[in-house]
């Protein structure tokens, strides 16, 4: 006869499950983030508020995900005064319990805006991968004693999938951004060799002669190469280049 599991751990099972097959279905990055949201707080009767905090490359945080707008509130309190349990969760990598009778000590302001919201309890993870510090994952509560140890150890069974969203949404922006900065230096070769074409036919000289008179122009005119040779071809086409994203 099976053993039957007590129906926290058969929710857990369920959850984790659930999470799996989120991420195997190639949920987009915000629907993973709102997944584990969704499931941590199906999966601790304290939580009544959670959301994720990310940490830019520089250091600055945002909410990328919350359940609600006084959560994303209490997030961005924490970021304007640059502390606060879900800062200090993703700047050391761990798990911060707090009720707030301990956090007022340390964190008096922004104990004073989740009393404001009805909160008691506070419980921020870190979220990590390879050494980066990509954020935290925070949850509230209004019980005085909202989390306890079991709750930090099922918490932690969630950092790595949100920890690994986060990743991946950092390497399809860099992925986007490295293909931008690729067709926008095809088109402005183009564009250059356009203006070449150009200078030789009005000049009668050599690509080379050409490119030397482009160069010399550029610097005396303090212009960028680009930008003088789509100069050129709008004053000779009487439009100026398709798709050519010049000076801002």
């Amino acid at each position: 006869m099976p053993v039957r599991l007590p129906g926290r751990y058969e929710e857990l099972v369920a959850a984790l499950t659930g999470l799996a097959r989120a991420l195997a279905e190639d949920e987009s990055v915000q629907g993973t983030l709102q997944s584990v949201l969704a499931m941590t707080i199906r999966l601790i009767p304290g939580c009544h508020a959670a959301s994720i905090t990310v940490l830019e490359p520089d250091g600055q945080p945002h909410t990328i995900v919350a359940t609600d707008e006084e959560t994303e509130e209490l997030d961005r309190r924490q970021y304007l005064l640059l502390d606060g349990p879900c800062l200090d969760a993703a700047r050391h990598q761990q798990i911060n319990s707090w009720s707030l009778i301990e956090a007022e000590q340390r964190w008096p302001e922004f104990t004073s805006l989740a009393k404001e919201l009805g909160l008691r309890s506070y419980l921020a993870a870190g979220l990590g991968l390879a050494g980066q510090r990509l954020g935290a994952l925070n949850l509230s509560s209004r019980g005085t004693d909202g989390f306890d140890r079991l709750d930090e150890d099922l918490v932690a069974l969630f950092v790595p999938a949100a920890s690994a969203a986060i990743v991946s949404a950092r390497r399809h922006a860099q992925a986007r951004d490295l293909a931008a900065q690729l067709n926008q230096a095809l088109i402005s070769r183009a564009v250059i060799d356009h203006a070449l074409g150009i200078l030789m036919a009005e000049s009668h000289c050599s690509a080379d002669q050409a490119f030397e008179v482009l160069k010399r122009a550029s610097n005396n005119r303090r212009m960028k190469l680009r930008d003088l040779a789509a100069e050129i071809v709008t004053r000779v086409s009487g439009h100026p280049p398709s798709d050519y994203a010049g000076e801002s």
